[in-house]
């Protein structure tokens, strides 16, 4: 009896699928390393659906941040489980093979929708930061205007040397307003050169 490979074709193809979203994650490791890993775990059609994904990328093999890494394993996870039903589909049991492989396609779509998600959560964070910057801004808006108050009246005579002299200068007093009035404390480096970056277009107005 002849064996027909017919069948690995459209599996192979889904196989691509996946190891195409896999390289564009860039964990560090090849598909090959990753498809191993699946074979190695022996997936059977009837485990599939019970299969818990094992792999885990660790954390100095990718360049993601904090925010990335829990989005990526779940990306990765629904690829590992896509690979799954593709390696199963190759075992010679009664188990349509369409079925199978419409689950890995499935396992793909979730990647797709997680990636998306990812995608979204990155730009609401820019968003936020954004958003926060601007209202620290605004909360400091007071602070700012008594640090100009303070470079004009705490001008010595022969003038400023620089930005830098003038904020180490007021900084204590701007630091005791910023406490006095409950305003957004921020760390005394943080806050110095803060200082400073307000003071500069001045100092050059003033020079």
């Amino acid at each position: 009896m002849n064996f027909n490979n017919n069948f690995l074709f459209p599996i192979n193809a889904c196989c691509r699928d996946i190891a195409s979203r896999w390289d564009s994650l860039q964990t560090g490791f090849s598909f090959a390393f990753f498809e191993e890993h699946v074979r190695s775990q022996n997936p059977m059609p009837s485990d599939c659906h019970t299969y818990v994904p094992t792999f885990i990328v660790p954390a100095t093999k990718a360049p993601w941040d904090r925010y990335a890494k829990a989005a990526k394993c779940g990306q990765i996870a629904a690829l590992e489980k896509g690979l799954v039903y593709c390696t199963a589909a190759k075992a010679m049991v009664p188990k349509s093979t369409t079925d199978l492989l419409a689950n890995a396609h499935a396992q793909c779509r979730l990647f797709d929708i997680l990636l998306a998600s990812e995608s979204e959560d990155a730009q609401k964070r820019r968003d936020d930061r954004v958003k926060g910057g601007k209202a620290r801004q605004e909360r400091l808006r007071p602070a700012k205007e008594y640090a100009f108050h303070l470079f004009r009246s705490m001008r010595p005579e022969e003038g400023w040397k620089n930005a830098g002299e003038a904020a180490r200068a007021i900084y204590p007093h701007v630091k005791d307003f910023v406490s006095r009035n409950r305003l957004a404390l921020l760390p005394a480096e943080s806050l110095i050169r803060t200082i400073r970056g307000w003071l500069r277009a001045a100092f050059y107005m003033a020079v």
